[in-house]
This record gives structure tokens, C-alpha cells and sequence, in this order.
């Protein structure tokens, strides 16, 4: 296996990744974009969390104006003819059916000329009607399978495509330790980082995440506009 050094001045901010036989492009900022199919796949965007999080002094929305702003900037560079919401995009049922109308047009904006499609999660398993496109559980797209969380009918299948763990890296290096949101995948299963913000993140030693993954395992580390590529091994990860 190559391994790409992290090196603060490498420029590279896609990494091309041959998936169970299809082209995915791993992008720096979270999402991957298939070129097959220009399909941009995004999880975990947690829209309103802030909000969500402190009912008692509610907090200005800067979370999901962030994100927003994030996501648009993303469409408009990949300009897909579909996208994939991979789980999670509202931080729970009752903040997505109060999305505030500025909201609610920005992705109605984003939505024209193209399709999406919203993968149902644990936080949002109710997902509003009112949002442009279709809901599923799971999406099939030749022999790639999206769905936000393994479960026991999907944990064996090859080209899983998942979110809900939020995986983050922490890299030992020469001179210094990296902590950063990460895809990883071993060969059939991949996992996506949050796309939103203020979404923290799992460690990728953790054993919920180990759990659902066999070795080798290849982790593509999202840091300060650019993404890397390691091998998961004692030699460079840290658990704490």
C-alpha cells in the first residue's frame, strides 16, 4: 500500500479511491463525489444542533448557517445531478419540522436541476415533507449501497457506504499530532465524516467502530483543507 505523507504544504485536496469497482473522489472538506454517476454524498449534517442543544437560552443558529454555506459551496463546485444525504441531517425530529423557512429555501435553491435523495437516521428518522426530493432507508446505486447505519441486514454486504459514527483520526507523527474528521473503509465498507458542524467525533480505534470494519483499513484524514492518506496501524493512530 502507498502511503501519502502528511505534509502541511501537499496541495492535494481529492483523493481518488477505486471502491468495490466504482471511482469515489474523497474530497478534503467531507464529501465524496462519484464521477459515474455525478452524485454528491454528504452525512451527518446535525442542522440545528446548537439550537437543539440549548432550549433554555437558545443559541443563534450559526451551526446551520455554517453548514449551509458549506454545502452550497460544495454543490455549486460539483455541480451533481444528484444528491445523497447520507443520515442525520437534522439534529432531531422536532428541529427539522421547525426549520426556519430561510432554510428551507436555500435548499429548495440547491435542489434545483437536480435530485435528492434523504437517507433516514437516528436522529431524524421522521424526515419533514415539506424538504425537496425522496426519503429512504437505504439507497442502491449499482453496486454501491448508502444507508446511515449498519445494521445486522447490511454489516456483510460489500460496497456499504454508511455515516452515524462521525470517525476522527488521531495521527502520531515526527513532529507533532494531528487530530482530524476522517473516511475510513476497509476494501467493502466505508464511513463517512460528519459534514456538519459542531458534530465532533469517534475516535477510528474506538471498538464501535472496529467493530463494523475487518483489516486492513485505510483511513483518508481531513485536515486544514487537505486530505491524506494512512494506513490504520499502531504505527501512526492513537487511541486517546
Amino acid at each position: 500500500m502507498t502511503i501519502m505523507p502528511v505534509d502541511p504544504q501537499d496541495k492535494q485536496r481529492v483523493i481518488q479511491l477505486n471502491f468495490c469497482g466504482e471511482i469515489c473522489e474523497l474530497w478534503a472538506d467531507g464529501a465524496l463525489y462519484l464521477p459515474s454517476y455525478k452524485t454528491l454524498v454528504v452525512s451527518d449534517l446535525h442542522f440545528e444542533k446548537g439550537h437543539a442543544q440549548s432550549t433554555a437560552a437558545p443559541l443563534p443558529r450559526y451551526d446551520t448557517d455554517m453548514t449551509l454555506s458549506k454545502l452550497s459551496e460544495i454543490v455549486d463546485k460539483s455541480n451533481p445531478q444528484r444528491c445523497i444525504f447520507l443520515g442525520d441531517s437534522f439534529h432531531n425530529t422536532e428541529v427539522a419540522k421547525r426549520l426556519p423557512e430561510a432554510y428551507r429555501q436555500i435548499l429548495n435553491d440547491l435542489s434545483k436541476g437536480r435530485s435528492f435523495v434523504w437517507i433516514e437516521g437516528n436522529h431524524d428518522s421522521e424526515v419533514p415533507t415539506f424538504l425537496p426530493g425522496k426519503v429512504y432507508s437505504g439507497f442502491a446505486l449499482n453496486g454501491l449501497y448508502f444507508t446511515h447505519q449498519v445494521t445486522a441486514e447490511t454489516e456483510q454486504r460489500s460496497g456499504l457506504i454508511s455515516g452515524h459514527y462521525h470517525p476522527k483520526a488521531r495521527v502520531n507523527l515526527k513532529l507533532r499530532r494531528i487530530s482530524a474528521p476522517c473516511f475510513i473503509e476497509d476494501s467493502r465498507h466505508l464511513i463517512m465524516p460528519a459534514f456538519g458542524t459542531f458534530t465532533g467525533g469517534l475516535n477510528v480505534l474506538n471498538k464501535a467502530i472496529q467493530s463494523v470494519l475487518t483489516s486492513p483499513q485505510s483511513a483518508y484524514i481531513c485536515h486544514a483543507g487537505k486530505i491524506y492518506h494512512l494506513p490504520v496501524t499502531t504505527q501512526f493512530f492513537l487511541k486517546n
